[in-house]
């Protein structure tokens, strides 16, 4: 569920500043809980920011992020050269399986933490199939650690949508306002397709059942309208292409 929106000012506040304002709202941890977050704010503001409230944070890494493995500063696409098969083992995220490497160490600015080097089953070593993900949780087992990661997806999946969907990519408002406005709507609008009905239902199956209903009740209209001999300007005004 998208739990807060916000739209970003570029002359107001950098986005590594607003991402700790909005942990810095969130509740204090009762257990063991987790951020989750791609390569742009994997950084050592969001990661404190979190730890004050009580989270551990999982994030994308940058393969030219520097790890320090035996003390030797090296970036994670230079230092993944050198792994052979022998040092992997696979791993199964979802119904893919993956091969994976576990550091655990510093990197700059961060004192100590996991990080996970991961290429697809059938694509070890290939160019640009490289993927990265740290996790401060240094007790959290591999496996865990990218199902966790891999439960941020619907985060992209709500964005996507937004914008096929919702306009968020074709709006053509410019003040703040009303750009404020509509990211509050997109937000309302998502919510009401997924549980407004009572009961959760993934947005592409509700916008379906949603526009399959709107197009029954034109129709309904037009053939109750012809019944009782609505005229048919009439009808055009209803629909709004008189």
């Amino acid at each position: 569920m998208p739990y807060f929106m916000e739209r970003y000012e570029r002359d107001c506040e950098s986005k590594i500043d607003k991402v700790c304002r909005i942990v810095e709202s969130l509740p204090m941890a009762t257990g063991t809980a987790y951020g989750l977050c791609d390569s742009w704010f994997t950084c050592k503001s969001v990661i404190e920011a979190h730890l004050k409230k009580g989270f551990h944070l999982i994030g994308g890494l940058k393969t030219n992020r520097v790890i320090y493995p035996k003390g030797v500063g090296i970036q994670i696409k230079e230092f993944a050269k050198y792994i052979e098969k022998t040092d992997v083992h696979l791993v199964t995220v979802g119904r893919k399986e993956y091969w994976v490497y576990r550091y655990e160490g510093a990197l700059n600015g961060i004192d100590n933490a996991v990080v996970v080097l991961c290429w697809p089953k059938k694509a070890f070593q290939k160019q640009g199939c490289l993927h990265a993900f740290l996790s401060t949780d240094t007790e959290l087992a591999t496996q865990t650690l990218l199902e966790y990661y891999s439960e941020r997806w619907p985060i992209e999946i709500f964005f996507r949508q937004s914008k096929g969907n919702f306009g968020l990519n074709t709006y053509q408002v410019r003040s703040a306002q009303a750009i404020d406005r509509i990211v509050a709507l997109i937000a309302l609008t998502y919510l009401y397709c997924v549980i407004g009905t009572g009961n959760y239902c993934p947005l592409g199956r509700r916008l379906k059942e949603v526009r399959t209903a709107s197009q029954r009740d034109k129709v309904a209209m037009i053939y109750n309208a012809a019944k009782n001999n609505v005229p048919l300007t009439e009808i055009f005004a209803k629909l709004k292409i008189a």
